[in-house]
């Protein structure tokens, strides 16, 4: 496979799968809603952190993996639907409590590390991150690529990240 081919592919890919919404894109408009911009590109960063550990991770062959443990995949779903409801709860009760001044105010001490890291967790913790990265894109990486044509796998899709939850 060409190299031009091998990353207009990992690139089309890509593209498919932020299209398709999720915990990741909800976590961004969430955060950019409630916070401003700026946080949402905090959180977006956050995220595309975690898309780099799991392109590295695609790339090392966590297909494998995930095919020996079975069970991980699972840990990692609970996981992520823990977070998110956890997340959906906190929304909940500053709606319910009316916190929304609270809240604006808040955000102008929030510190940049927990938007961050918000969005790092996330990502982390999404099964559709896990499943994309894990079986979608490590089938088009070549079995025979060299370390730097994995490196740049990891680093098209970490560059591709930080575009797509920065829009």
């Amino acid at each position: 496979m060409e190299l031009l081919t091998l990353y207009l592919t990992i690139t089309l890919i890509n593209i498919l799968g932020w299209l398709s919404p999720g915990p990741n894109m909800l976590a961004v408009i969430s955060a950019s809603v409630s916070n401003g911009r700026s946080a949402g590109i905090l959180t977006g960063l956050g995220l595309s952190a975690a898309a780099v550990l799991w392109a590295t991770l695609a790339v090392l062959g966590v297909e494998a993996l995930f095919s020996l443990f079975p069970e991980l995949v699972l840990i990692i779903r609970i996981a992520g639907a823990g977070y998110l409801l956890w997340l959906g709860f906190l929304s909940l009760r500053r709606a319910y409590i009316n916190e929304t001044s609270l809240l604006k105010i808040q955000t102008a001490h929030t510190r940049k590390h927990k938007l961050f890291l918000r969005g790092f967790l996330v990502s982390a913790s999404n099964p559709k991150a896990a499943l994309f990265f894990g079986s979608i894109l490590s089938a088009f990486v070549p079995n025979d690529a060299s370390l730097e044509l994995l490196a740049s796998i990891v680093l098209l899709c970490g560059i591709l990240s930080i575009i797509f939850h920065s829009i």
